[in-house]
This record gives C-alpha cells, sequence and structure tokens, in this order.
C-alpha cells in the first residue's frame, strides 16, 4: 500500500530538549540520575532510559543526592523549590513553550488576574501551570464546563500547549462572551499548530490515517480526533504490533502521523510495516518485490553487492586487467563482516530498526554459518591472489572482529583496537577503510603494485564515497545511537553540522574527480564516478530536507548509487577506448 508520512511527526522541540538533557547528563558521566515524573510521554523511551540508569522519581525526599531533571511538561513553582532544598543537583528540561506560559500566568497572577487554563485536568503540565496561577484557578476541559464558571473580575485564559487549536478558539470565545473582562493567550505552541494542520490536510489525501504515540499523551490522542473529525478512519497505535493489518489493507493510502512525544525509529518502523502489507486492490507482484529487497537489506546483501561494483570499478580506475576473483573477494568479505559485527551492535538495531533486529535475531544460526563461509571463501580467494593479499586481507580481518569486541570482550582492555572502539565516529571511519582496502588495495597488490599514485587517489575517492553512504546511515540512526549510547559521528557533532560534513565532502570528491584525470593521476573512467556522486547528494539532500524518510525506499537510493558509480566507470572506459 502506498504510505504518507506527515513531515512534522515525532519529537516536538520541547520532547527533544529533554531527551537530550537526559542523553547529556548520562554522557558526563553522572551515575545517580533520575526525572522528577516521566520525562515524556512515551513507554517505549522511558525503558530504554530506565535501562541507562535512570530512575524518575514519584515523591520528593528530605535528601537526594545525584542530578534531578525536570520533565518537559513542567512542574508548579513549590515542587522545584523542593528539589532544589533536597541537595540534587537540578536540571529544568521544562519545554520552553510551557516556561512561556508559566511566564504569562505568573505576571497576571501579580497584578490580580484570576487564571482559566483551557486543558486537561489531571495532564502533568496543567498541574504545573496550575502552581502559578496559586489557589485562584480554574481548569475548563470542554464546552460543557463553562456554563459553571463564576469569573468576576479580571482575568486571562491560556491554555494546554498541546490543546486543538479549533476546540481552544471555540471554548475561550464564548468564554470571552460570556464574561467580557478577560484577556485571551493562544499559548498552543508551534508544532501543535502544524502538526494538527497537517493532520487536517493529509486526511484530504488518503482512505486512513494511523496515529503512533503512547496511549497517555493527549497531544497523540488529540491528533486522533481531529483525524475523526475529518471523517477519515483513525487507528491508534504504540508500536507496530498494535496494527490492524488485515483492516488497513482495505485501504489503498494512508496516512501516518505521531505525537510529540514517539521516536523517529517507532515511526519509521510503522511505515516499514504498513509498505510491506498489499492493499486489496494491488497485485502480488509489488509487494513480493518489496520483500525481496528488505531480506537483502536485512541480510547485507545490498552493501555485500555494493562492495562488489565498487571493486569492479576500481579495475578500471586502476587500469589493470578483469579478474572475477576481485569483486567476489569484496562481496563476500563485506557481506561476512557487516553480519558478524551486527551481532555486536544488536541493542542500538532494536531500536533503529527492530524489523532487521528480529531478521537477524530469528536468523541468527544461519547468517552467522554464512558469514564465516563468506569470510574463509574471501581469504580463499585472497590466498590464491598471492600471500601479500592475503595477509592484508587477515590483518582487515582480525581489526574488524577486535573492533566489534564481542567475542573477546574480556581481552579488549588489552588490545589497543579494542579502545579504538570508545573514539567518537571511529566506526564509520573504519568501516570505509575496511572496504577501500578491499576494493582498492587488495586488487592493486594482486596486479602487482601499490605504491602508484593512481592506486592512492583511488583509495582516497572510495574512502570518501563510503565515508558518506555510512554516515548517511548513522544520521538515519541517530537517535537510537544517542539513547544506546555509541558515539557515531552525527551523535558527537549533530545531524546539522554531519550533513554539511558529507556536503563538504562530497563537493571535495567531485573537485578530485574532475582534476586528478587531467593531471594523469587518475584515468578518464574516473569522470564516470561523477553521476554517483551527485545521486549521492541528492539522496542526502532529500533525506536532510525530510523528503526521503528512513527505510528500505532510503537505503536502496543509497546504495543503489553503486551501480551509478560502477556503470558510469565502465561507460566511460569504453568510450574512451
Amino acid at each position: 500500500m502506498k504510505v504518507l508520512l506527515a513531515k512534522n511527526a515525532g519529537f516536538c522541540m520541547g520532547v527533544r530538549r529533554a531527551v537530550d538533557t537526559t542523553l547529556a547528563t548520562l554522557e558526563e558521566g553522572n551515575r545517580k540520575i533520575a526525572t522528577f515524573g516521566p520525562l515524556i510521554h512515551n513507554p517505549q523511551v522511558l525503558d530504554l532510559l530506565r535501562d541507562r540508569g535512570v530512575a524518575v522519581l514519584k515523591s520528593i525526599p528530605e535528601r537526594l543526592d545525584g542530578t534531578v531533571i525536570i520533565r518537559a511538561h513542567g512542574v508548579p513553582p513549590e515542587q522545584k523549590r523542593k528539589l532544589q532544598q533536597s541537595g540534587a543537583v537540578v536540571k529544568d528540561a521544562t519545554c520552553p513553550r510551557v516556561v512561556k506560559v508559566q511566564v504569562i500566568i505568573d505576571k497576571y497572577r501579580k497584578r490580580g488576574f484570576r487564571t482559566v487554563i483551557i486543558g486537561d485536568r489531571n495532564h502533568a503540565e496543567v498541574e504545573g501551570l496550575m502552581g502559578y496561577a496559586g489557589g485562584d484557578v480554574l481548569v475548563v476541559s470542554g464546552p460543557a464546563e463553562i456554563d459553571g464558571l463564576d469569573l468576576a473580575g479580571p482575568y486571562i485564559v491560556v491554555c494546554q500547549t498541546t490543546q486543538n487549536e479549533r476546540s481552544f478558539e471555540e471554548i475561550s470565545a464564548r468564554i470571552l462572551e460570556k464574561y467580557p473582562e478577560g484577556k485571551v493567550f493562544n499559548t498552543i505552541c508551534d508544532s501543535t499548530h502544524k502538526r494538527q494542520e497537517e493532520v487536517r490536510d493529509l486526511c484530504r489525501q488518503v482512505d486512513a490515517m494511523v496515529v503512533v504515540g503512547g496511549r497517555t499523551s493527549a497531544n497523540t490522542a488529540r491528533l486522533g480526533e481531529i483525524a475523526g473529525e475529518m471523517g477519515c478512519p483513525v487507528f491508534m497505535v504504540e508500536r507496530e504490533s498494535d496494527l490492524d493489518l488485515a483492516a488497513l489493507s482495505r485501504f489503498p493510502v494512508i496516512g501516518v502521523t505521531a505525537g510529540a512525544s514517539t521516536p523517529s525509529w517507532m515511526i519509521n518502523l510503522v511505515v516499514q510495516v504498513l509498505e510491506s502489507v498489499p492493499a486489496e486492490n494491488e497485485g502480488a507482484l509489488k509487494p513480493w518485490l518489496f520483500r525481496i529487497f528488505w531480506t537483502m537489506l536485512s541480510a547485507n546483501l545490498t552493501a555485500a553487492l555494493a562492495a562488489g561494483l565498487l571493486a569492479l570499478a576500481a579495475v578500471c580506475l586502476l587500469a589493470i586487467p578483469f579478474d572475477w576473483r576481485y569483486p567476489l573477494l569484496a562481496t563476500g568479505y563485506i557481506f561476512s563482516m557487516h553480519n558478524l559485527n551486527r551481532f555486536t551492535a544488536i541493542s542500538a538495531k532494536k531500536i533503529n530498526d527492530p524489523v532487521k533486529a528480529y531478521f537477524a535475531i530469528r536468523n541468527r544460526r544461519p547468517l552467522f554459518s554464512l558469514s564465516l563461509i563468506s569470510l574463509a571463501g574471501s581469504l580463499a580467494i585472497a590466498f590464491s591472489l598471492g600471500i601479500g593479499s592475503l595477509v592484508a586481507m587477515l590483518l582487515l580481518s582480525a581489526a574488524g572482529l577486535l573492533y566489534s569486541g564481542h567475542l573477546l570482550s574480556g581481552y579488549l582492555p588489552k588490545i589497543p583496537l579494542g579502545r579504538v572502539r570508545q573514539l567518537p565516529g571511529s566506526k564509520t571511519l573504519l568501516v570505509s577503510l575496511a572496504w577501500a582496502v578491499a576494493t582498492v588495495l587488495v586488487p592493486a597488490m594482486a596486479a602487482g603494485g601499490t605504491a602508484g599514485i593512481r592506486t592512492a587517489a583511488t583509495f582516497a575517492a572510495f574512502l570518501l564515497f563510503v565515508h558518506v553512504r555510512c554516515a548517511m546511515f548513522d544520521v538515519a540512526d541517530l537517535n537510537g545511537d544517542r539513547i544506546v549510547g555509541k558515539e557515531t559521528l552525527p551523535v558527537v557533532i549533530g545531524e546539522a553540522r554531519t550533513h554539511t560534513l558529507l556536503n563538504g565532502l562530497l563537493c571535495g570528491l567531485l573537485v578530485l574527480l574532475l582534476l586528478l584525470p587531467q593531471g594523469g593521476w587518475l584515468p578518464p573512467p574516473a569522470w564516470g564516478m561523477i553521476p554517483a556522486v551527485l545521486a549521492l547528494g541528492w539522496v542526502n539532500y532529500r533525506y536532510h530536507r525530510q523528503r526521503l524518510a528512513p527505510g528500505p525506499r532510503f537505503e536502496m537510493l543509497v546504495d543503489g548509487t553503486f551501480l551509478l558509480l560502477a556503470a558510469g566507470t565502465w561507460l566511460v572506459r569504453g568510450f574512451a577506448g
């Protein structure tokens, strides 16, 4: 079926800020960390934080040590004072939009105004706002409660930041009409406004809506209410296992949105599951092809094939005779190492892509066996190419296994490579080096030389290309990697800076490909790489602009650039004679 994903689905600014504050505190090495109340309304995120040692305080004891983080919804000022007096280090992660409402209430309370809050009476944010209003506060949860109000004298009307905007406008207008001495402040945050308007627009384009979010999340529930008001069938789910696939298959086009506390990996998983389900009016071919592509991605076959294509391109750029052993060695090696190392990062994969994690766990034995066979096969091919190639592959394989640390975890502190894993962003660089060695250095050695400028230039070009590819996947896995504590490049320098860096690397690679053949450092077939570099930049741009979501389509487009790269170099070689 066709799936349309809302651009504003997922973490809002306030939720992201609260999660980032907590993760930054964890990265500082603080041993005792707690949040006062649930940090956000998403049980999956809370479970992951608990696994990393973040506790949840339900009450404030007289004495506390460690760090306490105030949740995104905010707390009454009296509770904040008690936390500060308890002896704990207090970090306030209250959403700035909520702080703005607190400031308005406090300002007008001091001037003698009563406060009317339109919102859910038992919601954490509303309870915090009531504390700033003092005792002279009224909470209105619906139009039926307006008649019971008694508002003599000046008053202000504010609202919970995640309220239904049209409902707020209706209720506040009726209150003001009945009691004209009030001042109304629309305190619904921009993210909520955009999210709600987007749902209304999306409902006009789809046959049904899926809303992803925690069952206790008020803003998630409101998105479902709005979709229902638009006459669209609505399916509320907390995770992919809640999807009613039999019922959803009746709808050719499905819209997906999510609450402000829903992490991107949960949204992406729901989208992936929906895309794999055939609608009733679809044939069997499209879902069948999708499952083939998904299986290839899950088994790292697309990455292995991409490495084989890169080895084919290396034959052109190194100007060496073709030998079928070059692409076969690269394919087998990358297949084996990517699968073997994946089993050591399964905790992050469960977050970033649970479907692939389930695939890896369910097929652990055959995947592990095939990976060992592929590794042995690539080493056998290296031996047939010469002792130098074998030594290079043995060193490369040992480095990969030691870096993963799973098989030799008890000895890692004694092995320098074990500590390399702790260096921020090291994984992406080492993976890129492994690809470049297997696809460039080994064929060059087998053909009789490694010290030439052509080998160095080809090695550098492939290293840059693969590094961009790996970093793009790291960006897609950013949220999950941060929560489990992996220090990939985007985690260390941020998504925006990583995007800028990748653009710079791609531009630098284009310059090299344009200039090096003119200086004789590379043969003309190097120009055949230019379309692939431009295509990779296009995919990166679309992803950064949120026009392309993480998932099978994104991964196939990224690894598909290797086919373009190999085809381009061989075509130019054919034309150049």
